[in-house]
């Protein structure tokens, strides 16, 4: 299997100082080889291993591209300066939970959570919170220590359960994972199979995530169906 170096992350720091097509281009085979090759091989072999620990899933890879959207570039130049890849239930797709690794400039990041914000998924996860409150705090307990928990909070608090709950109850979407959790086996074979324990080690809060993302695409059939029917109803809102 390719690997990493740090040659790798070398690499997008030269991109992005140099972000350019006529560098990239004169500069495309080191990119091939000391950056997509190797990334590509790891999003490969974790997929493999995942799927593996986790038969009953129907997991789907998607691998980024190097290339920035032509129609979003924004004044950014046309590449990125970074990767990721994630894996996704087929039948949770848009907006359901995954698992992701981003390698960047400054190191690497990977978790469990929800891609983008979604006010009806923050809404199904308060009130699964508010149903059992003891329950979600001992599935946060049970995590592993030092994990960073990521998503934009809202600037007037949702309401309060504790130091452990408030701060998964108060943010518009959630995501939980490490920031340069592998030190140099970054640059080793065993990558795979570290990101892959690591992704098992967060399986609560995916399975979770999971459950809340189906539950809320129930709720929004029923809606659209009372609605095609003229009936009103549904479940309260936050309080």
């Amino acid at each position: 299997m390719d690997l990493l170096s740090p040659q790798s992350v070398d690499f997008l720091w030269k991109l992005t100082l140099n972000n350019q097509r006529p560098w990239f281009q004169e500069h495309k085979e080191e990119f091939i080889a000391v950056l997509d090759k190797p990334f590509k091989a790891i999003a490969y072999e974790t997929e493999r291993l995942l799927k593996e620990k986790l038969p009953e899933t129907d997991l789907r890879l998607h691998i980024s591209r190097i290339y920035r959207d032509a129609r979003r570039l924004f004044g950014k130049g046309p590449y990125q300066d970074n990767l990721w890849f994630s894996l996704q239930e087929r039948n949770a797709s848009d907006y359901g939970p995954v698992f992701w690794f981003e390698l960047n400039r400054e190191g690497t990041s990977h978790g469990v959570g929800f891609w983008e914000r979604n006010a009806r998924l923050g809404k199904a996860l308060r009130e699964r919170v508010r149903h059992d409150p003891k329950a979600f705090e001992q599935l946060v307990e049970s995590l592993p220590a030092n994990f960073r928990l990521w998503g934009e909070e809202y600037k007037r608090p949702k309401g309060s359960y504790g130091s452990v709950i408030d701060p998964w109850y108060n943010r518009k979407q959630i995501s939980i994972g490490w920031d340069n959790y592998f030190g140099q086996e970054l640059f080793g074979p065993r990558l795979p199979e570290l990101l892959t324990a690591s992704f098992l080690s967060l399986l609560p809060v995916y399975e979770l995530c999971l459950s809340v993302f189906r539950e809320s695409k129930e709720d929004e059939f029923r809606e659209e169906q009372n609605s095609l029917w003229g009936i009103s109803g549904g479940k309260h809102g936050d309080h």
